[in-house]
């Protein structure tokens, strides 16, 4: 009881808002900044489309050279590289075969400057001809991979 007779609920109703505090700022953080995983090799990748792991139209980034990607159980399960005047692609497959959705440029940007990516990392994000997120070491620029590079091992998701 506190001083004017009344029960005291004041531990009970903090600690439920302490809970509600953190886990809302355990979603916010989650949503703030996108996260960097690493590509599926292209026999992984192809195991994910052949087990319909991915949509049927989806085309997902993996690892290798010149932009290849994994296209969907609907065109084949083909690997080839996406053209460059193609609207954009949207996912990749991680190294555990899972399709993730390539995270935006805002964010990406965000998270390299954050210093959460690693220095010399490349990795595939959200956009129109390969576009890839540059770590800070490359003054965190975003622009397409060269076809003649040996490749982005990385994607940054949501």
């Amino acid at each position: 009881m506190n001083k004017y007779g009344k029960k005291h609920y004041t531990a009970k109703y903090t600690t439920f808002a302490s809970a509600v505090t953190i886990l809302m700022g355990l979603f916010a953080s989650s949503q703030a900044f996108a996260g960097e995983v690493k590509l599926a090799s292209p026999d992984v990748a192809a195991k994910a489309c052949k087990e319909n792991k991915m949509g049927q139209w989806d085309i997902s980034y993996i690892i290798g050279k010149g932009g290849i990607a994994q296209w969907g159980p609907g065109y084949g399960c083909k690997q080839s590289p996406v053209p460059a005047d193609f609207s954009g692609v949207g996912n990749a497959i991680n190294a555990e075969g899972a399709t993730v959705t390539l995270e935006a440029s805002d964010a990406a940007m965000q998270f390299c400057k954050s210093k959460k990516m690693g220095q010399w990392d490349i990795a595939y994000i959200t956009g129109k001809g390969g576009v890839a997120q540059w770590g800070p070491g490359y003054g965190c620029k975003q622009s397409p991979v060269p076809a003649e590079f040996s490749g982005v091992g990385d994607a940054l998701t949501k």
